[in-house]
């Protein structure tokens, strides 16, 4: 489900990645992971169970229930940055975990293919 290219870029590119969180949040990780498109540049493309056991991990041997974006009583913590060079963005974007926002953080890029843009998750880490 690539992205078309808009003036607008940035409201569609957060939608995105919130319709992956709601996709996680409702139990369904195959479907969430089915809208990362493409490897990353390392050449890792995330799986279901590569995004649990990071979950484990950061909930020190507990996975932390991923919630809708929506249902947090508190603002969301997510940044935007196009590449310098022009060919898509980078969109950080800090995971709602057991009711709060965490410091684990998503970080999708997006690149420019045709007039689209393509989604990878580059990584998930402490921010």
């Amino acid at each position: 489900m690539p992205v078309p290219r808009s003036p607008d870029i940035e409201p569609l590119l957060i939608r995105y990645v919130e319709s992956w969180v709601e996709k996680l949040a409702a139990g369904d990780w195959d479907g969430a992971m089915s809208l990362v498109e493409a490897p990353n540049h390392y050449g890792i493309r995330w799986s279901s169970a590569d995004l649990r056991q990071t979950l484990v991990e950061y909930g020190h041997g507990r996975e932390p229930k991923v919630i809708a974006p929506q249902c947090l009583n508190q603002g969301l913590r997510v940044s935007v940055i196009a590449f310098d060079d022009g060919t898509g963005y980078a969109v950080d974007y800090a995971l709602p975990l057991d009711g709060l926002l965490s410091d684990l953080t998503a970080q999708f890029e997006f690149y420019l293919s045709g007039s689209e843009y393509v989604a990878t998750l580059h990584d998930v880490h402490v921010l």
